[in-house]
């Protein structure tokens, strides 16, 4: 490994991507964050290789010049491979995660057939996958912090998000139990690797802050709808239910009186009945499992993003950013983002402030052609995969040098 006065000069590695399932259409932050920096990761000059539960759609891979990919062998089903090392309680989470034995043995040879310098497991619960990873780096991508994620949600106020604790103090011990096996640890913002460093006591670790593809997800001229704005993402996922039901709770009967033609489109996958219950009445409308939904964004005016809760960086928000649209977010919208004051996203806070931000947007053309451009600017600038795939290669080049 050479190094030069500013910058490291990388070596060209073999990377095996372990994932369960890498699906089409990318409904999940991890299927999106994994794609591309694999495909970033390539386009560096590393060989990366890719080991999933069963044959990925030909569309989730489409793009990514794998050198390697293989499928685990069904489940009971023999397999060849080292012997996995477990301690104690990391196998009780073998266990607690229902992870095959037979698995973790696929994804040690997997490792060896591919010659690979390190396998980057994808996911919450991969750890165990890495039991019989021998003799080369092993990286976790974990992108959230997870106990802090949990804590995120709890509201003293509010008993039913009081078993976020409980799933909290779970994911810590996990993390912790599976320290010694980490070489690096992938996340995406600054507070979810000060979390990261407490909570599981890990000192490899990069943020990597998500990218985005803005030739994919690009400004589109069409018609608008007058009045209108949007909000996208799963709709079981814990921290987009609490910002619907903070929005539709607290802001949206506001703005309805403000401007009683105002409309509020979602859009997602697995809504669940919570979600359900706030749809259908005063201009609130329900789209789910709409495959492709640039085309549907680019009809409303304005996207909210309403957060309450969790950490991470917001796909969503990169992906609003890249198609220019305008956007009225919370604080808790814009953590780990780079630079979000150069955005041009309008901040809200009270619902008072987010009937006013709406209907700012709303009333001037000029104003929203502004916002939008000045968020696609900034997107372009500071949010690519290809430094995030940088700032990865730089952390595994450490670790390689470290072991030598």
């Amino acid at each position: 490994m050479a190094f030069c006065s500013r910058k490291m000069v990388l070596m060209s590695l073999r990377l095996l991507f372990v994932k369960d399932s890498l699906s089409w259409p990318r409904s999940s932050g991890h299927d999106v964050h994994c794609f591309h920096m694999m495909q970033a990761l390539a386009k560096l000059g590393h060989e990366v290789g890719l080991l999933t539960a069963s044959e990925p759609h030909p569309e989730a891979v489409a793009g990514l010049p794998l050198a390697f990919q293989h499928t685990y062998p069904k489940r009971g089903e023999q397999a060849v491979g080292p012997e996995p090392t477990f301690r104690w309680l990391q196998r009780k989470f073998q266990s607690y995660w229902g992870v095959d034995e037979n698995r973790v043995r696929a994804v040690g040879q997997a490792a060896l057939d591919m010659k690979a310098d390190g396998v980057v497991v994808v996911g919450l619960n991969v750890l165990p996958y890495l039991g019989a990873v021998k003799d080369r780096l092993r990286v976790w991508y974990a992108a959230d912090e997870w106990a802090w994620h949990h804590v995120s949600q709890v509201s003293a106020f509010h008993p039913r998000t009081w078993g976020e604790m409980k799933q909290a103090l779970i994911k810590g011990i996990y993390e912790r139990a599976y320290r010694p096996m980490l070489d690096r640890v992938w996340v995406v913002t600054d507070a979810d690797k000060r979390a990261m460093r407490w909570v599981a006591g890990v000192r490899g670790i990069d943020v990597v802050p998500n990218g985005v593809d803005a030739e994919h997800f690009r400004p589109l001229d069409v018609p608008q709808r007058e009045h209108s704005c949007t909000f996208w993402g799963r709709l079981d996922f814990g921290p987009n239910v609490q910002a619907l039901e903070w929005f539709c709770g607290r802001v949206w009967p506001r703005v309805r009186a403000a401007y009683p033609n105002a409309s509020f489109t979602v859009y997602g996958f697995s809504p669940t009945p919570a979600v359900r219950a706030l749809v259908g009445r005063d201009g609130v409308e329900l789209i789910p499992d709409l495959p492709d939904l640039r085309a549907a964004v680019a009809t409303h005016q304005a996207v909210v993003f309403p957060f309450v809760s969790g950490g991470g960086i917001k796909n969503k928000f990169l992906e609003a950013a890249a198609m220019g649209k305008p956007i009225v977010c919370s604080s808790v919208a814009l953590n780990g983002l780079r630079h979000p004051t150069e955005s041009g996203a309008l901040v809200a806070s009270s619902p008072e402030d987010w009937v006013r931000a709406l209907g700012t947007l709303w009333l001037d053309a000029a104003q929203r052609t502004t916002a939008g451009a000045s968020v696609r600017r900034w997107v372009i600038e500071r949010h690519s995969w290809g430094a995030a795939a940088r700032t990865a290669s730089e952390g595994l080049a450490k670790s390689l040098s470290a072991k030598k």
